[in-house]
């Protein structure tokens, strides 16, 4: 038998103490073995800042919030046609690109005004609902950090031409990293776009103090039916996030609606019907 403090016999030799680092080195990235087979390994990364903050916030909102989504299908076709006829013109005229994100923009604006409680908010402190005479936006701009969310202020008076003026402004103070908090918070209405990156259906994240969120995806052509016949038209699906406390179905599927028709013919929005 062993003596105590001795080894078992056969068995493993003790493993020599690690060195100790030197007091300048710096501390390596922490790598811990996962299971299953050899290699595999796990990396340890702390969280920034502004992932912390936007991990509160989306939890927050779905503490909060009795979140429903509902969805529709647009026929962009003649919104698309509007903009190619006459970006080069328009930006010649007033200095600023003509995208098809305003439309959205213009028709949420509109539809917002006519539908108020889309566009309220409820105080849970005071325990009543809020409605607001003024439309501010939040629409994804592009920054070297990746898409940001901005606010635009104000929209239920704007046209086209200061929708377009307004995100020219907000892409150059991202691109500038001059972006402020004020214009990156306290929006009534949110619009978020998983288009750019291909999605095609989905369900969005309410940013409070607003109760709705706009979800734009991929426009894709597909086989529709026009005055009895199949045609081929720039279709895409929209979704309508809301908190259903404050909204509801039939508003929602109404307001959807609305931005729907407006985008389908939009001259409706220069005749504000």
């Amino acid at each position: 038998a062993a003596r105590r403090g001795e080894p078992m016999p056969g068995a493993a030799a003790p493993a020599a103490a690690a060195p100790k680092p030197s007091a300048g080195a710096a501390a390596p990235a922490p790598v811990v073995a996962a299971e299953g087979a050899p290699g595999r390994t796990e990396r340890r990364v702390p969280m920034s800042a502004v992932r912390r903050h936007v991990a509160q916030r989306l939890k927050e909102s779905q503490n909060a919030l009795a979140l429903i989504t509902t969805f529709q299908e647009a026929d962009l076709t003649e919104s698309i046609k509007l903009r190619e006829k006459h970006k080069d013109l328009f930006q010649k005229t007033h200095g600023a690109q003509l995208g098809v994100l305003s439309f959205f923009i213009k028709a949420c604006a509109t539809g917002l005004m006519d539908i108020p409680g889309v566009n309220g908010v409820i105080d849970d402190v005071t325990s009543e609902i809020v409605y607001r005479d003024f439309v501010d936006i939040s629409v994804p701009i592009p920054s070297p950090r990746g898409p940001v969310s901005c606010t635009l202020r104000n929209c239920e008076s704007m046209s086209i031409r200061d929708i377009e003026r307004s995100l020219a402004g907000l892409m150059e103070k991202a691109r500038k990293d001059q972006l402020a908090v004020e214009d990156m918070s306290e929006a009534s209405f949110g619009i978020v776009d998983s288009g750019s990156v291909g999605g095609m259906l989905g369900t969005c994240f309410i940013n409070p103090p607003a109760s709705a969120t706009l979800g734009t995806n991929a426009v894709k052509k597909r086989a529709t039916v026009v005055d009895g016949k199949v045609v081929s038209r720039e279709m895409m699906y929209l979704s309508l996030t809301y908190d259903h406390r404050l909204v509801d179905g039939r508003e929602a599927a109404t307001f959807l609606g609305s931005v729907r028709d407006k985008l389908e013919d939009p001259s409706r929005m220069l005749l504000d019907v």
